[in-house]
């Protein structure tokens, strides 16, 4: 199967964020190949997801400190149908800067 970079939206995914998102929709649209994933992308749009602005060392002790606490610091691609309510898709960003 020949991998591409997927558009969504104005974004153009980096391979291994076009991988991740493949790998989600592949198992709920029964998708088999990138092309057929732009394809539907094209009604799809995307949103960056930033992570909260909050530091968190000078609010909670080191103890305190989860794994979700360091999630919150992630950034998140958000990839949604603009025309009718379908599934969302929520994954990482390549981009942590």
């Amino acid at each position: 199967m020949e991998k591409q970079r997927i558009t969504v939206g104005y974004v153009e995914l980096t391979q291994e964020e076009s991988d991740r998102l493949f790998e989600k929709v592949k198992k709920d649209k029964a998708l088999e190949t990138y092309k057929e994933l732009q394809g539907l992308m094209d009604d799809f749009d995307s949103a960056i997801i930033e992570p909260e602005a909050r530091p968190l060392a000078e609010i909670l002790d080191g103890d305190e400190l989860t794994a979700e606490s360091e999630q919150s610091s992630i950034r998140y691609i958000e990839v949604f149908n603009k025309l009718e309510e379908d599934t969302r898709y929520r994954f990482k960003s390549s981009n942590q800067e």
